[in-house]
């Protein structure tokens, strides 16, 4: 797992929103498993205080990916509960 490749999350939820998904897929979307598994790991190592400066980096980056794509599904179903179209500017 350590030597594997890491994606960046930030990327991967880049690419993904580039491709102008509907609400509903947004609503739908969970990250890949691969940076899934990644996140876990980091997880468990945080837990145990084994983190080195990189990893805490990158448990960071899903932090504030994941604070991201929950906010954006707030608003979405928030637009969708009251009915309304966004606003974009």
């Amino acid at each position: 797992m350590i030597d594997s490749p890491i994606r960046a999350i930030n990327d991967v939820v880049a690419g993904f929103l580039s491709c102008r998904p509907s609400d509903d897929k947004i609503l739908e979307y969970f990250i890949p498993p691969d940076l899934q598994l990644r996140a876990d790991f980091l997880s468990e190592l945080h837990g145990e205080g084994e983190l080195s400066a990189r990893e805490r980096e990158q448990v960071f980056e899903f932090v504030r990916a994941d604070g991201f794509m929950s906010l954006l599904k707030a608003k979405i179903k928030r637009r969708q509960r009251l009915g309304k179209l966004p606003v974009c500017v």
